[in-house]
């Protein structure tokens, strides 16, 4: 049995969700139109054709229709040419239910009353994201598109998305088209909630916070490795400083407080400074005590050159 996508999810959250008002109903429906939509003119009358890319979103849009009271209209199941066969929708819709939109809609602009309206934006940009929106794995990466012929278009969604929820996103020019993307994972975040994917959102919430806490895991790991490395240098450094001064002149020729430090570090190879500090009596800190080894290496190293004998 084939495992259900992300994409999936998303697309069938957004599906289902229930349709509040007619507001909210029109203003996805023209997300739908303002991505998809194509004005075809005959002699006899004016039609919207609108091709969607699978059964589901064609459901959804016919539900739209039908809360809008669209009952005039032709479809069209046609089949896509791709590598796999997959089925595709075509609606032929009537202008006249949309006669005092149609500048509106076919213009680069965002029609004004959802541009003035945060919810309506959100439900129009559902709209959008359904007809020609598409989204990567959040487990893969953080990013969702969506395409559209206009780039001006584009550029007032995300000038919107930026002004109106603080949502960072860019517009860029692919080889037939203009793609709006978001690649951040709160405003991955955001734009799903906006859109009503609350659900699929909540995902990428806890598939982010699981990426921090492991990162935080791996940087504490990187960060005690690291130091162990750093620590274990130095100490065989000591050590061998230590076995120096004994072979040549003897640890008890040092002073009192030198003497004791040789004697715990040989007897204590995995204790860090602040460690052989707590053992010493009195007890030092770890600079006392990395000033006090400085000068037994500093005192073997004259040995090694042959400065004391």
């Amino acid at each position: 049995m084939r495992k259900t996508s992300f994409s999936e999810k998303v697309r069938y959250e957004l599906c289902s969700m229930e349709i509040s008002n007619l507001a909210e109903a029109e203003a996805e429906l023209m997300g739908f139109i303002k991505a998809k939509g194509v004005l075809r003119l005959s002699k006899d009358d004016k039609t919207i054709s609108v091709t969607l890319p699978n059964i589901q979103t064609a459901r959804r849009f016919l539900k739209l229709m039908d809360q809008l009271s669209i009952a005039e209209h032709e479809t069209v199941v046609i089949q896509t040419r791709q590598l796999w066969k997959q089925k595709g929708v075509q609606f032929n819709l009537p202008v006249l239910f949309l006669e005092n939109l149609q500048q509106e809609l076919f213009s680069e602009k965002i029609p004004k009353k959802i541009s003035d309206d945060a919810a309506l934006f959100g439900d129009f940009l559902r709209g959008l994201y359904l007809a020609s929106g598409s989204i990567i794995d959040p487990i893969v990466s953080y990013h969702l598109e969506i395409a559209s012929g206009s780039q001006e278009f584009l550029e007032q969604i995300r000038i919107s998305l930026k002004d109106k929820f603080g949502i960072e996103s860019r517009v860029w020019q692919s080889r037939h088209n203009y793609k709006l993307s978001i690649r951040r994972a709160n405003d991955l975040i955001e734009t799903l909630n906006l859109i009503g994917a609350i659900e699929s959102a909540t995902l990428v919430e806890q598939i982010v916070q699981r990426r921090s806490v492991a990162s935080d895991v791996n940087r504490s790991m990187n960060f005690l490795s690291a130091n162990a490395d750093r620590i274990g240098i130095s100490t065989v450094k000591q050590v061998r400083a230590i076995e120096i001064i004994d072979q040549s002149i003897g640890i008890d020729s040092l002073e009192d407080d030198l003497k004791k430090l040789a004697k715990l570090r040989i007897e204590n190879e995995d204790l860090s400074l602040r460690e052989l500090g707590e053992m010493m009596e009195p007890k030092m800190s770890k600079s006392m005590i990395y000033s006090r080894m400085r000068k037994i290496m500093q005192l073997a190293d004259k040995i090694e050159r042959g400065q004391i004998k």
